[in-house]
């Protein structure tokens, strides 16, 4: 069998530093040929569980033109390796647009363990309803979650026997409440404390009942079904899905907004506003207007050649310097692009550890400059007016700063900071207050925070 580059696949699995082993996945991901597929799929049967974790990450990245004939092949031979077939389901599960039938296939092979991994929402419906006849209890909590995320309810009368032979799957208990609201299992459960029937009984003359041994679990489970628990309850928490449930004309809020409980008023005064009201509600249901965007699809993020629309990038830039952690880098590129940045300078270390950018690397300018003196250049070089990141006694608190219009954002590594010549250079000086004991937030966390205040609050977002 032939294979990749033997020195390539060395660097994607094993190489310590891990810019290196992103680089060189992303480089088999987009040129490994389809001939080639087989030897990285039969490598999900490596004995070290790093392994085969890395090569299902490499696998998950390739186009699934090349890969997926590679991968049901594996998942429908017998012979193969039970760790390779049950790989290879995860990898179609991820990889799949619409219904993946070799999974309906892995729902009927004979290892517990490739029925568990080929359950999965990509799966034949057919298959996934046949299934709940498995006697294997993790296979049945993976089906039903499966089934949940499809929006498929069995019929009670199927779900009985599968909850009998796996209690403890908390999907089959949801999928059953779906299927009879008042069902006798799920009531009997109920009465008996557990948690699953008590979060989704939808019976509400028993959640009634319940409202003494259970108050807050049968409160919030009468709100849910929009029957108000008592107003007067001593514990806020009941009155507080009284004040949920209760439509905004009733006189009991008008008494709730009083309360001596600030969460229970606060919910009574959103209630009289209607912000509960079902038609409200729906509209949290909808699906979003970026739903359909090319990163919104497994494996989420972008690829080359996705077809993205084009963006009005706002007049500013991100600057990291010496961040050593190179997660961070990744996750802070990540919030540049959304926040609507127009570019990314590195000072110092050049590397980008691509894979936590989700793609966004390929719609912004990375630059690199060596150190503090040459970033100054660069941003006096574009215009920017440079903005340190940095806890000083000259710093601003973020949120009420007086921002320059073209701002470049310097963030530092998180046991330095930014270094001393950039903060004397810098134009404005701003932090984020803490209110916990950490004296400092992550490096990704604090620019995203303050990229995004200072976006959603510039005059000019359109």
């Amino acid at each position: 069998m032939s294979g990749p580059d033997p020195a390539e696949l060395d660097a994607a699995l094993y190489d310590p530093d891990p810019v290196v082993r992103d680089a060189a996945r992303s480089r088999l991901a987009r040129e490994v040929p389809a001939a080639d597929v087989p030897a990285l799929v039969a490598l999900l049967d490596a004995p070290q569980r790093m392994t085969r974790r890395r090569v299902a990450r490499i696998l998950s990245e390739i186009d699934p033109a090349r890969v997926a004939p590679a991968l049901r092949a594996a998942l429908r031979d017998g012979d193969a390796a039970p760790r390779t077939r049950a790989g290879a389901a995860r990898v179609l599960g991820v990889l799949a647009d619409g219904e993946e039938p070799a999974l309906g296939d892995g729902l009927a092979d004979p290892v517990v363990r490739v029925r568990r991994a080929s359950a999965q929402p990509a799966a034949p419906l057919d298959a996934l309803r046949a299934a709940l006849a498995d006697d294997a209890p993790e296979v049945l909590a993976r089906v039903a979650e499966a089934l949940e995320a499809r929006g498929e309810i069995p019929s009670p009368e199927v779900l009985r026997p599968a909850l009998g032979r796996a209690p403890q799957a908390a999907a089959l208990g949801r999928l059953l409440a779906r299927a009879a609201p008042a069902d006798a299992a799920l009531i009997a459960a109920a009465r008996a404390g557990d948690a699953t029937a008590l979060a989704h009984l939808a019976d509400p003359v028993t959640l009634a009942a319940l409202l003494d041994d259970h108050p807050v679990e049968a409160a919030w489970g009468l709100a849910r079904l929009g029957a108000a628990p008592p107003a007067d309850h001593r514990d806020p928490r009941v009155r507080a899905a009284a004040a949920r449930a209760l439509p905004p004309g009733d006189p009991d809020l008008a008494r709730l907004v009083l309360d001596p409980d600030p969460g229970v008023a606060w919910l009574a005064r959103r209630a009289q506003t209607g912000a509960f009201a079902s038609a409200v509600i729906a509209r949290r249901l909808a699906p979003h207007a970026r739903s359909d965007a090319a990163s919104a699809r497994p494996p989420y993020g972008l690829r080359p050649g996705d077809s993205v629309p084009a963006v009005e990038r706002a007049p500013a830039a991100l600057a990291l310097c010496h961040t050593r952690f190179d997660v961070n880098l990744g996750v802070a590129v990540r919030s540049a692009e959304a926040a609507g940045l127009r570019e990314v300078v590195l000072m110092g270390r050049a590397d980008l550890f691509r894979s936590p950018a989700r793609g966004t690397d390929l719609l912004l300018p990375i630059d690199h400059v060596p150190d503090p003196a040459a970033l100054v250049v660069w941003a006096r070089s574009r215009g920017y007016q440079i903005v340190a990141v940095q806890q000083t006694p000259d710093s601003a608190p973020y949120h009420r700063a007086d921002y320059p219009p073209r701002p470049l954002f310097v963030l530092g590594a998180e046991d330095e900071g930014v270094p001393p010549a950039l903060r004397a250079a810098a134009d404005l000086a701003v932090e984020i207050p803490l209110f916990g004991a950490i004296d400092s937030l992550n490096v990704a966390a604090a620019a995203t925070t303050v990229m995004f205040q200072w976006a959603v609050t510039r005059s000019d977002t359109p």
